[in-house]
């Protein structure tokens, strides 16, 4: 394989869908300010707590209800990338770099509207479904640099060397006297490197469904949730070697490769839901939803598809959104204070993807969410909430930008009641997440990558009983 084909293939690699601000690989859980202060809204009966419970918006009070919402969220991703043919970059002759990127979503809105009329109820929920934002790394990406250094190491030392050695021993050099100073020659150069990386991946979805309730304290849900997606990938890498025995050797003294691609996409996700009100104590409630399948069509403008199969003009590419099955449950020891928990499991092995990537998961992702509210005084109450997310991917599976760590989050916040048919909700959520180390073994030696990422989402919302 040329350089450029190889430089290409990392590039590939690296401009993959951004992950979701919180839940699953492709699946934002985070839909509107009440859930920032209260994770566990599974087993709660709110406006807000639709899109976690839908079947729990037949206990609504009769008319129509509407809440609406807007998330700001600010992420870093940051990879420490060690590798020793980084030693020969020009500009920085160490062994370890950092790339830095940002992704920032300054404005994520989301509604809930409900119409509820005796044991019926009408619901409608849209929102950033996936995706959530725009990734950006100045400095370009460590696994393509290491892919420009690991060529021109290679070339070295099978082609460079091997044709010196020879040369130098018939001016009088031992073979050991010829090998060392054909490799001190080979290794003798430096390499310029210019990388850009940013992207961008939305995942709108408008869902619609009904409620039953079958007895008073029992109710059912089925819906269904349109998904479009709009993703955008762009960038640029140029490497240059400054060495003419080694662009001699095979090596290319220049490799440019240049993207610019636009994906849209749309699928169907069904959904059934249940709730069950036991006493006036405890709530407990079920949600599935199944498998989307989203393929997503390249509108592409590279200068070569033969090098970039995944983003070919006018190619559908499989990234559907795995199914997902949460419970949840509420229990109420005194009218002033609520305690709830949920589960969730989403089922990522099941969900297709590019390059059959789903095989590289090990297990699906779950998570475990708890929360309390406290109505501190008529017109506040305040909450509280943790969450545990735990991905079971492969160190295959992991890469620059298409990296998931497990983490904890804590959420809390307030809802304020100026009014009987008006409330507002303000959130904050933080996520600490645990640092991923993945050893790559090379033909040079290995290449060790520490992925890291930080999170702040704050949300308001505007809750309305009309």
């Amino acid at each position: 394989m040329t350089t450029k084909k190889t430089i290409v293939s990392a590039f590939a690699l690296a401009l993959t869908v951004a992950p979701a601000m919180a839940g699953g690989l492709l699946t934002n859980t985070n839909q509107n300010a009440a859930y920032l202060r209260n994770f566990a809204q599974e087993g709660t009966i709110t406006l807000t707590s639709i899109y976690a419970n839908p079947a729990g918006g037949a206990f609504l009070s009769n008319g129509w209800h509407l809440s609406l919402n807007s998330q700001t969220a600010i992420q870093s991703r940051d990879i420490q990338t060690t590798f020793a043919g980084f030693t020969h970059n020009k500009a920085n002759p160490n062994a370890t770099h950092n790339f830095e990127g940002n992704a920032k979503a300054p404005v994520i809105p989301s509604f809930t509207v409900s119409y509820n009329r005796d044991k019926w109820s009408l619901s409608a929920h849209g929102g950033l479904m996936g995706g959530g934002g725009k990734a950006e790394f100045p400095d370009g990406l460590g696994s393509l640099e290491a892919v420009v250094t690991q060529k021109y190491l290679t070339a070295a030392q099978t082609k460079l060397i091997p044709g010196l050695v020879p040369a130098l021993m018939q001016k009088g050099l031992s073979q050991e006297q010829a090998t060392a100073q054909a490799t001190q020659m080979a290794m003798n150069y430096a390499y310029d490197m210019n990388a850009y990386m940013k992207g961008r991946s939305y995942f709108f979805g408008l869902q619609l469904g009904g409620t039953y309730k079958f007895r008073d304290n029992v109710a059912a849900y089925v819906g269904l949730r349109g998904v479009y997606a709009t993703c955008n990938y762009n960038g640029f890498v140029k490497a240059t070697v400054q060495s003419p025995a080694l662009t001699a050797a095979g090596a290319s003294g220049q490799n440019n490769v240049e993207l610019n691609c636009d994906q849209t996409g749309f699928g169907i996700t069904p959904i059934i839901g249940v709730d069950w009100m036991i006493n006036k104590h405890w709530n407990v409630s079920a949600k599935f939803e199944a498998p989307t399948k989203m393929s997503l069509k390249n509108e592409t403008h590279p200068t070569d598809f033969s090098l970039l199969p995944q983003f070919e003009d006018g190619k559908k590419v499989r990234e559907d959104i795995p199914g997902i099955l949460a419970f949840g449950a509420q229990y109420r020891p005194i009218q002033t204070v609520r305690i709830s928990a949920g589960f969730h499991e989403y089922f990522d092995k099941g969900a297709k993807k590019f390059g059959n990537a789903q095989d590289k998961i090990d297990r699906n992702t779950w998570e475990v969410v708890v929360g309390g509210e406290y109505d501190a005084c008529k017109l506040i109450t305040v909450s509280a909430s943790y969450q545990c997310t735990k991905y079971g991917l492969s160190d295959a599976y992991m890469s620059d930008v298409s990296f998931n760590n497990s983490n904890h989050s804590i959420g809390f916040g307030v809802r304020l009641h100026p009014s009987k048919y008006f409330n507002v909700d303000l959130g904050y959520m933080h996520t600490f997440y645990e640092d991923r180390t993945v050893v790559t073994p090379t033909a040079i030696g290995p290449k060790t990558d520490v992925y890291s990422r930080k999170n702040n989402v704050f949300g308001i919302g505007f809750n309305f009983a009309l």
